[in-house]
């Protein structure tokens, strides 16, 4: 009798804990993790600059607002990679309008991954060098 007691007690115990468990390994999946990118020539690499994001598997949201010093508008592809060995996995390229004058543009744009990783990098590419340009915002699962 006793032992029935202590081997639903124990069942009760796991059965629990696995249901707390649950909620909180989503929560986890859907932390934002900060991007923040600065450059005045035409490229900009998380990969040579060591910033790397941990990303789960599934859709992936993008939020940037985007300045520059010049006094018109530019465009600046976004493009998220997974550095491996050999060519890095490449996600897609989002394009981002730059604001002028300092002014920022905010965009949200969604990429799918493919398998989770803490080896993804955003890449930002524009044609003009003649001026700054200031990515602020957030990547996260959706």
């Amino acid at each position: 009798m006793k032992k029935n007691r202590l081997g639903r007690l124990v069942t009760s115990l796991m059965a629990g804990a696995l249901i707390i468990s649950i909620p909180l390994a989503t929560v986890q999946a859907t932390v934002s993790q900060n991007v923040n990118f600065t450059f005045s020539y035409n490229v900009v690499s998380g990969a040579k600059n060591n910033k790397y994001h941990k990303l789960s598997k599934g859709y992936v949201n993008l939020k940037l607002a985007v300045s520059g010093q010049g006094k018109s508008t530019e465009k600046i592809d976004v493009s998220l990679f997974k550095e491996r060995w050999g060519p890095d996995d490449y996600y897609g390229v989002r394009p981002c309008i730059q604001g002028k004058g300092g002014a920022s543009v905010t965009t949200t744009h969604e990429y799918y991954v493919g398998s989770a990783s803490s080896d993804f990098y955003i890449k930002a590419e524009k044609v003009s060098n003649n001026y700054t340009t200031k990515g602020v915002g957030t990547i996260k699962n959706k």
